[in-house]
C-alpha cells in the first residue's frame, strides 16, 4: 500500500488480541442459568476519520502477526448493554472485570476477536489516561503470565495474558483469559475514549487455542441463542439509544423483514455481494461477478480496494456537488438479489475544523486520502487492500450499520439485516 495511506499508530489498541486459552475455562456456574435476551444501551462519542482509517490499515494488514511465533512466548434468551457512541464514530459498551461494579468502557468490535485492557502495568502516557485495570485488587485474578508482542507499521505493543472473571450484563465468566497492555510503542491511547476492546469475530482470527469471550459464552451454554445484534442511532448527538442486544435481537428495531446472508469464511463476519451499484448502474466495483464484504461494527466509515475506490470517487465527484449532495447518486449493495442502498446525505459527510476531514484526489494516476480543509464535504470511503485471502474486500462500516440493524448468528454462520427503525 502506498504510503500516503499507511497511519497505523493511533488506533492500534484496536486489534491486538485477548487470549481466552480454552483449557483454563471454568464450566458454567450452578447458579448461572441460561440468559434471556438482553439489551445493553451503548455510548457514542466522535473520533476524527484520520483515527478511523488507522482502525481499517492495523485490522487489515497487521491482523496476521496475531499468529506469528513471537506473538505467544513460552514464559438464554437475549440482553440488551447500553452502548457509548464516541461521536457517532465510536461505540462502547461497559464491562466489568474483577467485580461487576469495577467497569472499563470497552469497544464491542465484530472485526476483531479477542480482549485487551488497559493495565496499570503499562505507564505511558496513554494508557494513565485511561481508567487501567488492577490485577493486585481482585480477588478471582489468576496469573498466567503469558507475555504477548504485536508489531505493526510504527510501533509496538506488549502485554501479559492473564485470568479473571469478567462480567458482561448478567452474564459471569469465571476465568475468562485477558491481555493486560503493559507497553506501547506509539499513539494508541492518546486521543481515544475507551478502555480495551471487546472482539466479536471467529475463533480463527485469534491465536491458536485461545478463545474470544462470546465463543466462551458459547461453550459454557449461556445463552439459548448464540446471536447478537446491534442498532446504531443516526443522530451523532443522541447518546442514549444506540445498543447492543445479546443472545437475540430487538424486534422494536427491525423495520420490515430480516435477510440473512451466509458467512463466506470464518475469519471475519464476511459475506458475499452479487454487485456494488452506483446510481443503479454496474461500474465494475466487483470483479469476476462479486465482492466481499466484512461487516464491522468497529469501523466508522467504508473503505474498499484501492483501485475500486478510486473508481467509485472518480464517478461521485463529490467535491463539486458539496452545496447539492441530493444530486448524487445512490450506492446500492446487492447482496444475494437484495439491494442495500445509501443515500448521498447517508454516505457524505460535511467536514468540520475538529474532524480532520480526509478527501479524494481526483486524478488519473492516483487516488488517495489527504487532509483537505478547504473542502465542504467529504465522501465516507477510503482506500484499502485487504490481503488474500480474506482480501481484496470491502468493509461495511458504522455507516451501513447504522441504516441497516445488523445481527450476527453463530449458530448458522449468517449476517442479517432488516432496516433500522
Amino acid at each position: 500500500m502506498k504510503n500516503s495511506v499507511i497511519w497505523l499508530c493511533t488506533i492500534a489498541l484496536f486489534f491486538t488480541n485477548a487470549i481466552n486459552i480454552q483449557e483454563e475455562q471454568a464450566p458454567l456456574q450452578p447458579e448461572q442459568q441460561k440468559q434471556k435476551v438482553q439489551h445493553f444501551r451503548l455510548n457514542e462519542k466522535v473520533v476524527n476519520v484520520k483515527d478511523s482509517q488507522d482502525f481499517y490499515k492495523f485490522v487489515a494488514l497487521n491482523q496476521k502477526k496475531l499468529f506469528d511465533n513471537q506473538f505467544i512466548q513460552k514464559s438464554s434468551a437475549s440482553e440488551n448493554l447500553r452502548l457509548h457512541n464516541f461521536k457517532n464514530i465510536q461505540y462502547t459498551a461497559d464491562l466489568g472485570i474483577g467485580q461487576a461494579g469495577n467497569i472499563f468502557k470497552v469497544v464491542l468490535d465484530t472485526g476483531s476477536a479477542n480482549l485487551w485492557i488497559d493495565s496499570n502495568r503499562c505507564t505511558e502516557q496513554g494508557c494513565m489516561r485511561h481508567k487501567q485495570y488492577k490485577h493486585e485488587e481482585s480477588h478471582s485474578f489468576l496469573p498466567l503470565n503469558q507475555e504477548l508482542t504485536v508489531e505493526f507499521g510504527s510501533g509496538e505493543l506488549k502485554g501479559v495474558v492473564n485470568s479473571d472473571t469478567v462480567y458482561f450484563g448478567d452474564i459471569t465468566l469465571p476465568r475468562q483469559n485477558l491481555a493486560e497492555i503493559t507497553s506501547e510503542n506509539g499513539i494508541i491511547f492518546k486521543s481515544l475514549d475507551f478502555d480495551g476492546i471487546l472482539g466479536l469475530a471467529y475463533p480463527q482470527m485469534a491465536p491458536k487455542n485461545f478463545n474470544p469471550v462470546f465463543d466462551n459464552m458459547m461453550q459454557q451454554k449461556a445463552l439459548e441463542k448464540n446471536e447478537f445484534a446491534f442498532y446504531f442511532a443516526k443522530d451523532p448527538n443522541d447518546i442514549t439509544h444506540s445498543e447492543f442486544t445479546l443472545g437475540g435481537y430487538n424486534e422494536a428495531h427491525v423495520d420490515g423483514d430480516i435477510n440473512y446472508h451466509n458467512v463466506i469464511d470464518k475469519y471475519y463476519w464476511m459475506i458475499k455481494a452479487d454487485s456494488i451499484l452506483v446510481g443503479g448502474q454496474d461500474i465494475g466495483l466487483c470483479d469476476d461477478g462479486s465482492c466481499k464484504l466484512i461487516v464491522d461494527t468497529g469501523t466508522s466509515i467504508m473503505s474498499g480496494p484501492m483501485d475500486d475506490i478510486g473508481t467509485l470517487l472518480r464517478n461521485l465527484n463529490v467535491k463539486d456537488h458539496c452545496s447539492e449532495i441530493k444530486s448524487l447518486p445512490t450506492i446500492t449493495f446487492k447482496i444475494d438479489g437484495i439491494d442495500y442502498s445509501l443515500e448521498p446525505e447517508e454516505y457524505v459527510k460535511p467536514t468540520t475544523k475538529d474532524s480532520s476531514a480526509f478527501a479524494e484526489i481526483n486524478s488519473a494516476e492516483d487516488q488517495s486520502m489527504v487532509e483537505v480543509n478547504s473542502w465542504d464535504c467529504i465522501a465516507s470511503f477510503i482506500p484499502l487492500d485487504i490481503q488474500e485471502p480474506q482480501g481484496p474486500a470491502w468493509i461495511l462500516g458504522d455507516v451501513f450499520l447504522r441504516k441497516y440493524y445488523s445481527i450476527y448468528d453463530r449458530d448458522n454462520d449468517r449476517v442479517g439485516f432488516a432496516k433500522a427503525k
